[in-house]
């Protein structure tokens, strides 16, 4: 039993400590927390778990029958194969994912490769909706949180704009309609705005100045495309980027690329720290390692901006570089 600082208890396995945080399986599903979020109690037997020698896929208690391999040691019954289910034997090469899946080189064509979370998984052992029809691969456990159908995307984007809001943002005034699509569509809408690379969503703003009579002003109308099936942690990140590209589109914003998607990418660092999964922290993970110049580079360094003067005055900074037509 696990109990937080303001009282609330809940019953939990450690699985794993990445820093200051730690992992707990909860009902079969794995969270990450900040270890100060616990009572002293729970955090000195934190200190006491990571002392014991523990499996690097399993996280259990090692015993006399262990194997070790580079930096990490496993239990020897962990330490096979999820294809041929064999051991791995002294020279194997092998590739493991962020989740103790482990497979032979040999036997990677005969896995999937979770687009999501990476997790490895055997296909043999796959369902067919993991497959989907335009080539991408879903682990069960993302499929299973995965955004199929609109509804459920319109429940999602009223979360990301609480979020928003909360620091700063306000809805825009064009209408905005949201599509799920396959990545075919996606890569089609974006080459209209010479937009390519691994992307997850899509915004299309179309804008209309209105001079003289009854009624002038600029109105808008916003599309954004987000991929069908991604889970509802890599939706809210992906929704949250582009509801700032409207953002920015509607205030007629001139910056570069780098700040640009940089600053969007702030959006997703906002919902997704409001967010406890695991792979909530891989995303963020993924967000600060990018060797993308455009989408990391800018990201680190409109982190760090926004570290220095804070929500209101970085959001300032940025409508100072509106150039309206």
């Amino acid at each position: 039993m696990w109990t937080t600082t303001s009282g609330s208890r809940s019953e939990g396995e450690l699985f794993e400590v990445v820093g200051d945080r730690i992992g707990l399986r909860i009902r079969g599903r794995d969270y990450h927390f900040s270890i100060s979020r616990f009572t002293p109690a729970d955090q000195a037997y934190v200190k006491q778990w990571m002392k014991v020698p523990r499996c690097a896929a399993c996280s259990g208690t090692l015993g006399t029958r262990s194997t070790k391999a580079g930096k990490a040691s496993y239990h020897t019954s962990c330490f096979r194969c999820m294809v041929c289910r064999k051991n791995f034997g002294p020279g194997n090469r092998f590739r493991k994912d962020g989740w103790g899946g482990m497979v032979h080189v040999e036997h990677f064509s005969h896995t999937g490769l979770c687009g999501t979370c990476s997790r490895i998984f055997p296909k043999q052992n796959a369902s067919k909706e993991q497959f989907f029809a335009d080539g991408r691969m879903s682990c069960k456990p993302c499929l299973k949180d995965g955004i199929f159908k609109l509804d459920l995307l319109n429940k999602v984007d009223d979360r990301v704009w609480k979020s928003l809001m909360e620091v700063g943002f306000v809805k825009p005034k064009g209408k905005i309609i949201l599509e799920l699509v396959d990545q075919k569509t996606l890569l089609r809408e974006a080459a209209k705005i010479n937009a390519s690379g691994n992307l997850r969503g899509l915004t299309l703003t179309k804008y209309r100045v209105v001079k003289g009579g009854k009624n002038p002003g600029t109105t808008f109308d916003h599309r954004i495309y987000v991929l069908y099936g991604l889970p509802y942690v890599e939706c809210i990140s992906v929704l949250a980027h582009e509801h700032v590209h409207v953002w920015l589109n509607e205030r007629f914003i001139d910056a570069s690329p780098p700040v640009i998607e940089g600053f969007c990418n702030l959006a997703s660092l906002t919902v997704l720290q409001k967010e406890k999964s695991k792979l909530s922290s891989i995303l963020l993970e993924n967000m600060n390692n990018s060797t993308s110049s455009v989408y990391g580079g800018g990201y680190r360094k409109m982190r760090q901006r926004l570290a220095q003067v804070g929500w209101p005055a970085l959001l300032a900074e940025l409508k100072r570089k509106s150039t309206p037509p």
